[in-house]
């Protein structure tokens, strides 16, 4: 068993810990699940420094038979693995999710008398993640999505604010209906790859490999297989069918409410997670199994991608410039983050594709950090809501500097992760749709006023007699406020810290495309 069988393994062990030792007195259990956090992110980081560019591709596999399915088309029994690796795509995204998930556990306040509970549920969402990106078999990536959706949803319907139970069931059927297009899908990649889709009269007897739901082997078949065994029909509904989970699982416009009110009613480690990371997914399963598999239907379907992309960028500015509470303004801007991955992958070219990549650990960082900063300050002031805020900087330097540097990166400042992912994302999609990508630069533009609107009424102005005494971060805060804040910074200063990478799996994706 590799680095990344036991990466996705601590955390299951770190919950059974939880679970099953008896109750502990003051912060073990936030001690166990920060542990189930830790030290996988330091296994990510040496697997990061020890990943070989050379070579790329999938690297650190482990592979493990879990079970087999017998007789699954015409005689033959397909083995389910447990398959974990990671690649250039992969390995930033794993760096990431451990990375939010331990200063999320960090943020996590014992003041809670079911902290059992909650920390079990936080070291589940966490296997679940890990396993994400790091699954090389379509049925363990599935099981993995599903850990990290009933994971959240305990964490939103139990620890949420007064009236959460609404936001969980909502959060729960739209992320489920996404699970279920994506069984269709990779069902779908599985029985096209052998032929099933071929029409009658096609021999495809001598000329298909075996059944099997490896992802790299589904690459590989998925790109060999021709139009006779392959129909272009049959490629395009599964396309479109992968696209439309996509779009829920992401929160793209119109299937995008159920994000805001999840961020509206959950505590601060759960938001971190959930907007830092856990949001991250869909838009993954698009560059891995959209492009990955079906380059040709992304290529085909561009200019609807880019369509929604912009429409997501500004739908995304315009409702995060209208709201009156910070949680659902970090919800409507990472929509619009998120439109500018959309408008990157329909360019279909290596700017767009980095671009897109960058953004999704862009956003993922700030997101986190917008979290965890809003959070601190609404302990101290009991309010979310911006018309009740103002002259913060003055009782709460600190955590005002930081709010700001958080929203600057946000709105793409040079130096920061957001500016190189921005102008990658838009170098991209003007290189293939230039009018398109001229209108979601309004976004752009958006994104700055809504930020900068925020920042006056938080930290700017008269301090209000209430705040003038508040206390400024206290020095367990620093930890994710300096972690978040440090990389933010190193990618934009330094991108190809993970350009290197995120430059391998684009080419890597392009070649895919022919």
């Amino acid at each position: 068993m590799s680095l990344m069988f036991w990466l996705v393994l601590i955390p299951l062990i770190a919950a059974a810990l939880i679970l099953l030792l008896p109750k502990l007195g003051g912060p073990f259990y936030k001690l166990i699940a920060f542990l189930g956090a830790v030290i996988p992110l330091v296994l990510a980081l040496w697997a990061w420094f020890h990943y070989d560019s050379a070579k790329g591709g999938f690297q650190f596999v482990s592979h493990v038979v879990w079970f087999t399915l017998p007789d699954l088309w015409r005689g033959q029994s397909v083995p389910i693995s447990l398959s974990f690796g990671v690649d250039g795509l992969s390995l930033p995204l794993l760096v990431l999710a451990s990375l939010v998930v331990t200063v999320a556990v960090i943020s996590g306040k014992s003041l809670t008398p079911r902290r059992k509970e909650y920390y079990f549920w936080i070291t589940l969402v966490s296997a679940g993640l890990f396993a994400v990106f790091t699954a090389l078999d379509l049925f363990t990536f599935l099981v993995a999505l599903e850990l990290g959706l009933f994971s959240t949803f305990f964490l939103l319907y139990v620890f949420g604010e007064p009236g959460s139970h609404k936001a969980a069931f909502k959060f729960l059927i739209y992320r489920g209906l996404a699970t279920v297009a994506l069984l269709v899908a990779f069902v779908g990649f599985a029985y096209a790859a052998v032929g099933a889709f071929a029409p009658v009269g096609v021999s495809t007897s001598a000329s298909v490999p075996a059944m099997s739901f490896s992802i790299p082997a589904l690459t590989t078949n998925i790109g060999q297989a021709s139009t006779a065994l392959f129909p272009n029909s049959v490629r395009v509904t599964l396309f479109l069918v992968l696209l439309l989970a996509v779009f829920i699982e992401e929160a793209f416009v119109p299937f995008h409410t159920w994000l805001p009110t999840a961020h509206e009613f959950a505590d601060t480690p759960t938001n971190m997670i959930l907007g830092g990371v856990l949001t991250k997914t869909g838009a993954y399963v698009l560059l891995r199994f959209g492009v990955g598999l079906l380059p040709g239907e992304v290529r085909h379907f561009g200019v609807l991608i880019a369509v929604f992309g912009v429409i997501n960028i500004l739908y995304g500015a315009f409702a995060a410039w209208a709201q009156s509470d910070w949680r659902r303004l970090i919800a409507f801007g990472s929509i619009s983050h998120m439109g500018l991955v959309l408008l990157g992958i329909a360019a279909l070219n290596s700017a767009g594709l980095q671009g897109a990549m960058f953004m999704l650990v862009s956003s993922g960082l700030l997101t986190a950090l917008l979290f965890q900063l809003t959070g601190s300050i609404r302990e101290r002031t009991k309010t979310f809501r911006l018309a009740d805020l103002g002259g913060l900087s003055k009782a709460m330097p600190m955590l005002s500097g930081f709010l700001l540097v958080a929203a600057l990166g946000s709105l793409g400042l040079p130096l920061t992760s957001g500016f190189i992912s921005e102008i990658q994302a838009f170098i991209g999609g003007f290189g293939t749709y230039p009018g398109i990508s001229f209108i979601g630069v309004i976004g752009i533009i958006l994104s700055a006023v809504y930020l900068l609107y925020a920042m006056q009424k938080t930290t700017f102005g008269p301090t209000a007699e209430q705040y003038a005494a508040l206390a400024d971060a206290r020095p367990l805060e620093y930890v994710p406020m300096v972690l978040l804040t440090a990389m933010v910074l190193v990618i934009g200063i330094f991108p190809e810290v993970v350009g290197h990478l995120f430059g391998l799996s684009a080419q890597a994706l392009l070649r895919i495309g022919g």
